[in-house]
């Protein structure tokens, strides 16, 4: 038995929390139970740490997809027939469930396909009509691509200025006392993706209010982890994908204050969007239909409403308190395995869903590759934040990930493969 086998053993065995009965919520998502591609037998999956990336899919949540498309099939809005009528209900039932679950108004709630389509709405609808030569857009070292990039093209072709807020050498953000002059817009996330970092939004919305700037959180790595936060409520506009929160794929979600939205002019342009539309010009639906150009994700919209019910079920302070707990007990059994250094706040407190590591002198991707022999699920790359490992030094790392179902066995299993991954990719 390995040392770090030997000082796991003498921890409780147990796979959850007093919160979470964590096998009795793994026998609600089906994927858990078939190991993936491999089945249960060779190849399966039995560590599934990837959860960063896209979480599973409770079975609520496939009966429910199934059902709009055998019993509700039909386009939303519009039509009178019966069908037409239930999905509409179904889609728009949903965003009312969103809104719930944030605690705003359905009128606030934008169904775009991603994270990444409702931050690209507001830096070019929102954001971009309002900026000239020499403004400031405020980010942080710590952004997904998505909460970046946009924000590049938007300074690129206004004149303005994107300033980023340094992370230290452990990838936490320290806070300015105040922002830059001609601060016109702050985009941040909540956690980092990368490294789980957790950012005080309410300390950085408070400083953008200062500034007299509207604030974009990106929660997508916080909505299923952490209950919602002061700054959270307060930003102007919060962005998130329902797949990060065991939603389907194909949904995202932009939450922004109505005076917000009803300033701002649609993106895309189509169907459905419109009131009137004559040979050389149209008008458009008020916010958040005018958003929303097209056939939406009427089946995947209905299907997250089981989600974020169990989420409300099992409770975020408790899911909070169970992932604390296997995030502890990744860093404690990282530390000794030899070889391996950790990427990121040293304490699972600082952290939010996700521990990235780097095996010195080893390869990435060899490591990764050896894991997956193993039946151990985890994610190796830069992780769409190029730049914040860059600053870190560190370059491609390891990430493993935890979720609502996540068995500290998981974490185990990790551990107890890992010093042979570090071996062979060498």
């Amino acid at each position: 038995m390995s040392g770090g086998a030997q000082a796991r053993a003498g921890k409780p065995g147990q796979p959850g929390t007093a919160d979470i009965d964590v096998e009795a919520v793994r026998r609600r998502f089906p994927a858990l139970a078939t190991g993936g591609a491999g089945g249960s037998g060779e190849g399966a999956i039995v560590a599934e740490l990837d959860n960063a990336a896209t979480t599973h899919k409770p079975q609520a949540v496939l009966d429910a997809l199934i059902d709009f498309y055998r019993h509700h099939n039909a386009n939303v809005h519009r039509a009178v027939h019966r069908r037409a009528r239930e999905a509409t209900e179904a889609y728009e039932g949903s965003r009312r469930r969103v809104a719930r679950f944030l605690g705003a108004e359905s009128g606030e709630v934008v169904f775009t396909r991603n994270a990444t389509e409702a931050m690209n709405l507001v830096a070019r609808s929102f954001v971009e009509p309002r900026l000239a030569a020499g403004d400031r857009i405020v980010v942080t070292q710590l952004e997904h691509h998505s909460n970046l990039v946009p924000w590049q093209q938007v300074c690129a072709r206004t004149g303005a200025t994107l300033e980023i807020l340094p992370v230290d050498e452990r990838g936490r953000l320290p806070l300015p006392a105040a922002l830059p002059a001609r601060t016109r817009f702050v985009a941040a996330t909540r956690v980092s993706n990368a490294i789980g970092t957790l950012v005080d939004t309410e300390a950085l919305v408070a400083l953008a209010r200062g500034a007299g700037a509207p604030v974009l959180l990106d929660i997508s790595q916080s909505a299923g982890h952490l209950p919602l936060d002061a700054g959270t409520r307060e930003a102007d506009f919060v962005a998130f994908s329902a797949h990060k929160l065991y939603g389907p794929m194909g949904l995202g979600i932009l939450r922004g204050r109505r005076a917000h939205l009803e300033s701002m002019q649609p993106m895309n342009f189509g169907g459905d969007m419109v009131t009137t539309v004559r040979s050389r010009d149209a008008e458009w639906q008020p916010p958040p239909q005018r958003f929303e150009p097209g056939t939406p994700a009427a089946a995947e919209a209905a299907a997250f409403a089981p989600a974020l019910d169990l989420i409300e079920e099992l409770t975020l302070p408790a899911i909070r308190r169970h992932e604390l707990t296997l995030l502890e007990r990744l860093l404690e059994g990282l530390a000794a395995v030899e070889g391996v250094r950790v990427i990121g706040p040293p304490t699972a407190a600082e952290r939010s869903g996700a521990v990235s590591f780097v095996i010195e002198g080893g390869d990435t991707l060899v490591a990764a590759s050896v894991l997956d022999l193993a039946g151990v699920a985890v994610r190796a790359g830069l992780h769409c934040a190029e730049p914040l490992l860059t600053a870190l030094g560190c370059g491609p790392t390891l990430r493993a990930s935890v979720a609502v179902y996540t068995a500290a066995a998981e974490i185990d299993r990790l551990l107890d493969a890992l010093p042979g991954a570090v071996s062979a990719s060498r």
